[in-house]
């Protein structure tokens, strides 16, 4: 399947700045060489979509990424650089408002991008035991005995450990949607 056949039938479960990465990631003109505009653009369009899948795009990558893929559609020695930038192009034309959800919003609604994803713990599933304090080596979690722990989500690295560890599935990726959670632990309602 073409990269624009699969910006066309991208799925509520896929991102397309993630699947734009990828693609521009295994494209040939990566290793070429021959020509600046294939060469140095795809590295260019690597950089600038990893920053916006990592939480760190700007307000100006959208209109840096488009004047780059018009010079490399015209100025491109083979047709692989040219269908790499025309498939940029449609999927920041056809899905605009997901680029800008991740921009604006540092937001990832198909919950793809890892560094937009949280981890909380739900005050009604957790029983205070601790495994979860324990397996974060980042300190992460606070809480103590039977209270309901909470994570700070400044010092959280989105390993996901600590999801693994909980036998009373108390704890939970989320996305755009975040679930409501204690500010500071609270004694276990268990």
């Amino acid at each position: 399947m073409s990269t624009l056949e699969r910006i066309e039938n991208l799925k509520d479960t896929e991102c397309i700045v993630d699947m734009l990465l990828k693609e521009v990631r295994a494209n040939l003109c990566q290793a070429c060489g021959k020509c600046v505009f294939g060469y140095e653009g795809i590295t260019q369009l690597e950089l600038t979509l990893s920053d916006i899948t990592e939480k760190k795009g700007r307000s100006g990558d959208l209109d840096l990424i488009k004047d780059l893929c018009q010079v490399m559609k015209t100025q491109s020695l083979c047709e692989t650089g040219e269908e790499i930038a025309e498939a940029v192009l449609t999927a920041i034309r056809t899905h605009s408002a997901d680029f800008e959800e991740h921009i604006g919003k540092k937001a990832c609604k198909a919950g793809v991008c890892k560094k937009f994803m949280t981890y909380h713990i739900l005050a009604d599933q957790c029983n205070g035991c601790g495994d979860c304090m324990d397996e974060c080596e980042e300190d992460a979690i606070q809480g103590k005995a039977r209270f309901v722990h909470i994570i700070v989500q400044d010092e959280c690295t989105q390993c996901g450990a600590c999801l693994k560890v909980c036998d009373e599935d108390a704890i939970v990726r989320a996305g755009l949607v975040k679930p409501k959670c204690p500010r500071k632990p609270v004694p276990c309602r268990r």
